[in-house]
């Protein structure tokens, strides 16, 4: 007997509230600019695909506290509730669970990737390396004094 939703029964449901574009329609708002751009998946999966050119990586797990006005670790560009904002992941399963919760706290033009960036390099654009955020000098340079 199973009780609750599977994960792509949750996907399928919030896929009802959410926005979801073509990739080529993602390229060309991306192309006019003005648009915030974030890959909702974890550090290690965007190590291994790449990610889409100019997206920032912030996980689904800390979206929503990035997004929380009243939360210290929010994140500024996820200020404006306004703004038009693009979603992508691997296969854009996560991203459309992660703009329903944006929804649901109040941001008014959230869209996700159709096929996440699967359906981006099908569509023919390309992924580039994701750079992790470097390590500040001072602790590259204590870590060397330790070595």
């Amino acid at each position: 007997m199973r009780k609750g939703k599977t994960f792509r029964e949750r996907v399928h449901d919030a896929r009802q509230h959410v926005a979801m574009i073509s990739p080529d329609e993602a390229r060309r708002l991306l192309d006019r600019g003005g648009v915030t751009l974030i890959d909702v998946g974890e550090e290690w999966q965007l190590r291994e695909r790449g990610t889409i050119p100019g997206a920032r990586n912030i996980t689904r797990g800390e979206l929503e506290i990035k997004a929380d006005s009243e939360e210290e670790r929010r994140d500024p560009a996820l200020e404006d509730r306004d703004q038009k904002i693009i979603l992508t992941c691997g296969g854009g399963g996560k991203a459309t669970l992660s703009a329903q919760a944006l929804l649901e706290m109040g941001f008014a033009d959230v869209s996700v990737i159709q096929g996440g960036c699967r359906g981006w390099q099908r569509a023919g654009f390309p992924l580039e390396p994701y750079l992790a955020p470097s390590i500040s000098k001072a602790s590259s340079q204590s870590q060397g004094q330790r070595a």
